[in-house]
């Protein structure tokens, strides 16, 4: 696994750098690096133009008790494709962009939902056991799982009344 992101880093590293020498011999070396500054900040007008959009949708379906699993998708993508466009490339600037494509977005923020749920670690940091995990929302089979724990009490409880007047006033 190891060797497998040392070399997905090596030929990140040398998309990035070969994109850049392309762009940089069309339009020139100052107009180049500029350009990987203008990114970053176009992604962070992006960013916050979008999260506002995208916010008031999830906000809309938190409301009407929907469920928000695309808003949710949407959100990952946003989040990914802003990080991608603050690191300086315009590899990384491409993919960061095509994050923000409404259409695109959701799908593939659906696929990296579904990529994050089959990882061990992140259900184990998220508290669930799997595929009963459903955005927050406890499935039958959890309560199945999970209902012959020791964390239950049996016993008896009564009700007492007792007269508002014998009970001691506030000062």
């Amino acid at each position: 696994m190891g060797l497998l992101i040392l070399l997905f880093i090596i030929l990140w590293g040398w998309a990035e750098i070969t994109a850049f020498i392309i762009i940089g011999g069309e339009i020139g070396g100052l107009l180049a690096v500029i350009g990987v500054f203008l990114t970053a900040v176009v992604g962070l007008w992006l960013l916050r133009n979008q999260a506002v959009i995208v916010m008031a949708s999830l906000r809309q379906h938190v409301i009407s008790g929907e469920t928000a699993l695309a808003t949710v998708a949407q959100s990952v993508s946003l989040f990914i494709g802003g990080t991608l466009l603050l690191i300086p490339g315009y590899v990384t600037d491409g993919l960061g962009l095509l994050l923000f494509v409404p259409g695109l977005r959701t799908v593939i923020g659906l696929a990296i939902m579904s990529q994050l749920l089959r990882n061990a670690r992140f259900r184990r940091f998220a508290g669930t056991s799997g595929s009963s995990f459903d955005f927050g929302v406890a499935s039958p089979q959890w309560f199945s799982q999970h209902q012959d724990d020791d964390s239950i009490i049996e016993g008896e409880a009564e009700e007492k009344t007792e007269d508002p007047s014998s009970l001691p006033r506030a000062k």
